[in-house]
């Protein structure tokens, strides 16, 4: 090889060795270059997410729940005060209103009237005025009950300057006195309506705010989860335009799905679901379904109903109607005079003909029952064909044929029938249970029990989960508890299990001294061993009540005992009405509705 081709050669090397370096230099570069930026991302994505977090903290609150009641109102006299609940006066009854927001607290709010004005003070259990430093310190009360308490447990409302903001029960302020005004929200516990500038917005009883005081009005959607309760109820906003009012939506988290720009806002809340709002709202007169912030279905409808059994809308266009299912999709046209609902059916109407639709739209040509409709046993469906009630099996073969008025599924293999207007019960293969000889049969919610009903006798029969009869009464209260039933009557008092099954006073109270009993049609009270303790001589007892007190009714007359059968008041109350009056000490409890209770000795 030539030395020129050799040097030619080794400068190849030596530029492929400088590329190669250069390369690795811009590889290392840019590798280092890409663990910077997903450093960064990772740095603004915490962030955003301690953010979001904290701005959900903010926000969230936790409802005081009252495990005791310590403090209760008392009346005499045409006055109130408060007594503990072994019935000592804490405060005579000298105030033309007493408020106790929170019955385990010791802060009675007390109204005192004077010829010009109502002021009030705050007095604690010794009677010694609270938070005196304030113009004034009042309740939050709701302004329809949606609590036993109708009042914010937590935080009360004070005047400072003219102005309002709100402490807890200790006197620790919560917000500063910068608010016109400050009220509770309906179905929302836990948030307070502020007003300032005549604007109006939400803080929650942390004192943080959850919407700026920038709207007309705002009001809860009354969304309600049996599991979660109001806790996520969103807001409806409102501003008052030259066109009108205007409306709009913001959410549990203070998040605003939707401007105020809407003619009207309603929550569909038969939709049990936490996480999305769904909203017929109406626009230019014409209504449209809306979920979270999607509109699903245009607005171009007269109307738009939500089905709460199916979970699907009726809409009404031009006219017409048809089906949509809770995704927006339309699942029976909207060419039909008429839309109705029949267990899982939909039934449509075109002119003189009827066509019938399964819930998901599919039509159904056959068309040998009217309706069929599920039960809670998935073994039978109840069919209704020519107006007659009969039973098939999941195949929808024929169990019980459509003879019958009417039909419903009450538990194991029991249906109650009603035939020429009277009502038994029969079993899948039409075996008469209970005779037809009743004018009304239920199932008691929860249990599996029948109360059997003559109207004309005011007879009711108990009958347990086989069908046998297992009590009689006349004209009786029952009051359902999570385990049992009681069954309360002038003369008696009965206690069944959930499925039937006689239970003793003994099993439900088990930390009582005394019990009711009853001997030759009197009551009186004996011991856990059975041993009598008050002697079995009265018309008619109450169970020792949480307080440790119980009443015993004599000629139509009532008085109390303690826990341990000592009789405190000889019967001498003539106007309680109620079949279970309930006592603490010489004192009633009575009631003024809308969760207003107080006790007196005045009956």
């Amino acid at each position: 090889m030539s030395k020129e081709n050799m040097g030619d050669e080794k400068k190849i090397e030596k530029d492929s060795k400088s590329t190669v370096k250069e390369t690795t230099k811009r590889g290392k570069k840019a590798f280092i270059l890409c663990i910077i930026i997903a450093i960064i991302i990772l740095i603004v994505g915490s962030a955003i997410f301690i953010v979001y977090n904290n701005m959900q903290a903010d926000i969230s609150y936790e409802l005081e729940e009252i495990s005791e009641y310590k403090y209760l109102k008392l009346y005499e006299d045409g006055k109130y005060g408060v007594i503990d609940t072994s019935g000592n006066i804490l405060v005579e009854a000298q105030y033309s209103q007493i408020n106790i927001p929170n019955p385990s607290k010791a802060v009675f709010i007390c109204y005192v009237e004077t010829d010009d004005e109502t002021k009030t003070k705050v007095l604690n259990e010794k009677n010694e005025q609270l938070f005196t430093e304030y113009e004034e310190v009042l309740p939050l009360m709701f302004k329809e009950l949606t609590s036993e308490i109708p009042f914010e447990k937590s935080v009360l409302k004070y005047k400072q300057d003219g102005k309002y903001g709100i402490i807890d029960f200790n006197g620790n302020v919560i917000t500063s006195a910068i608010y016109d005004d400050i009220a509770s929200l309906l179905y929302k516990e836990g948030c307070l309506l502020v007003t300032q500038d005549e604007k109006v917005g939400l803080i929650n009883i942390k004192g943080k705010q959850i919407i700026e005081p920038e709207y007309y009005s705002i009001s809860a959607d009354g969304y309600y989860n049996d599991e979660t309760g109001y806790k996520a109820v969103g807001f409806v906003i409102c501003n008052r335009t030259d066109e009108g009012y205007r409306y709009g939506y913001i959410n549990s988290q203070g998040k605003k799905l939707l401007e105020p720009i809407y003619n009207t806002i309603q929550r569909v809340t038969e939709i049990t679901d936490d996480n999305n709002v769904y909203i017929i709202a109406q626009k230019d007169a014409k209504k449209g379904l809306i979920k979270n912030q999607d509109i699903i279905q245009e607005f171009q409808y007269e109307d738009i109903n939500y089905n709460r059994v199916n979970k699907v809308f009726s809409v009404n266009k031009s006219s017409k109607y048809g089906v949509v299912d809770i995704n927006g999709n339309i699942i029976v046209p909207i060419e039909y005079d008429e839309v109705w609902f029949v267990s899982k059916n939909i039934n449509a109407r075109k002119g003189e003909d009827v066509f019938l639709f399964d819930i998901n739209g599919q039509a159904i040509d056959d068309m040998e029952y009217s309706t069929i409709i599920e039960t809670e046993n998935e073994e039978y469906k109840i069919a209704i064909k020519d107006q007659k009630y009969g039973v098939l099996n999941k195949n929808e073969e024929i169990v019980i044929p459509n003879n019958y008025q009417y039909i419903e599924y009450a538990f194991k293999d029991f249906f109650i029938v009603t035939n020429d207007g009277v009502v038994g019960v029969i079993d899948d293969n039409g075996n008469e249970k209970i005779p037809f000889s009743y004018s009304v049969i239920q199932r008691i919610t929860g249990t599996n029990i029948l109360q059997a009903i003559n109207v004309k006798t005011n007879i009711i029969d108990f009958y347990d989960v086989n069908l046998q009869k297992v009590y009689t009464v006349s004209e009786a209260t029952i009051y359902q508890e999570e385990s049992y039933i009681k069954i309360l009557s002038e003369t008696d008092r009965k206690y069944l299990d959930n499925e039937g099954n006689d239970i003793s006073n003994k099993e439900i109270y088990k930390e009582n001294n005394i019990y009711a009993s009853s001997k030759d049609g009197k009551w009186g009270f004996v011991d856990k061993d059975d041993n009598v303790v008050l002697e079995q001589k009265y018309d008619m007892v109450t169970e020792v009540n949480e307080y440790g007190f119980a009443g015993i009714k004599l000629d139509n007359k009532w008085g109390v005992v303690d826990k341990n059968g000592k009789v405190l008041v000889e019967p001498k109350y003539e106007k309680i009405d109620w079949l279970e009056p309930d006592f603490v000490s010489k004192y009633c409890k009575l009631n003024f509705g809308y969760g207003f209770e107080y006790y007196s000795d005045e009956i």
